[in-house]
């Protein structure tokens, strides 16, 4: 996962993960989603990740009020949010189930 300041010059990542620094949710959310990544044939889908003590301006930009938080954007431009440590096996499936491997 890879961590980016330049967010809003590039188009919207199909996964945005984020986190607040080293916390043990934080740590949590990573491994549980590169876990579920890995468990849905997804590995090509590389998540952006946002930690926003560095990046705090983007909890405006991306109205996101809590973390962890995973966005996920479709091909329509809908955006969707999950929060929390990504620990429901379940929830998070649910949520991937319609990105499609590259």
């Amino acid at each position: 996962m890879n961590a980016s300041s330049d967010v809003s010059e590039s188009p919207v990542p199909e996964l945005i993960l984020f986190i607040t620094g080293n916390a043990p949710r934080s740590h949590r959310a990573r491994k549980n989603l590169a876990e579920a990544l890995e468990s849905l044939d997804l590995e090509s889908v590389e998540p952006l990740e946002i930690d926003l003590m560095k990046h705090p301006e983007h909890t405006v930009n991306y109205s996101v009020f809590a973390t962890p938080a995973l966005l996920r954007t479709d091909d329509s431009g809908d955006v969707r949010v999950l929060y929390g440590d990504l620990s429901d096996e379940r929830k998070l499936s649910n949520f991937l189930g319609e990105i499609r491997s590259s």
